[in-house]
């Protein structure tokens, strides 16, 4: 039996998703596979949106592929207390999204282009420059 793998997409892997041979192999891969899921705060599609014009309608076809995370009371809190620490709001949304929460008990990974970003914050990373 296998365990599924819980991967957030933060705005910059969206924006990379382009051109991106990793990125789009990690889409493959959840695409081909039932054991592999990817998450997607809304948060992060409109800021991808705002980096990249289109992001969003070019996304509109993986649905059966990307799962959005819906903000709500609780991430608007993470955001704006890692914003006060010079976190961007985008990437607080990613760390709230990967953070164990109800729907993840064990969290998950953030697949990002950015790993830095994410330096100190307690949210595991895949580093897709690798």
């Amino acid at each position: 039996m296998s365990q599924t793998e819980h991967y957030v997409l933060d705005a910059p892997t969206l924006v990379a998703l382009g051109g991106d041979k990793q990125v789009s192999g990690l889409i493959h891969a959840a695409a081909a596979s039932d054991d592999v899921r990817l998450w997607v705060p809304v948060l992060c599609l409109l800021e991808a949106e705002r980096r990249r014009a289109g992001t969003v309608d070019h996304l509109g076809v993986l649905v059966d592929v990307l799962s959005t995370v819906d903000d709500d009371y609780a991430m608007a809190l993470t955001v704006a207390e890692l914003g006060r620490t010079g976190i961007a709001q985008d990437a607080a949304a990613a760390v709230h999204a990967a953070r164990p929460n109800g729907t993840l008990p064990v969290g998950a990974l953030i697949a990002t282009v950015e790993p830095g970003v994410y330096e100190g914050l307690g949210a595991g990373v895949m580093d897709l420059r690798r």
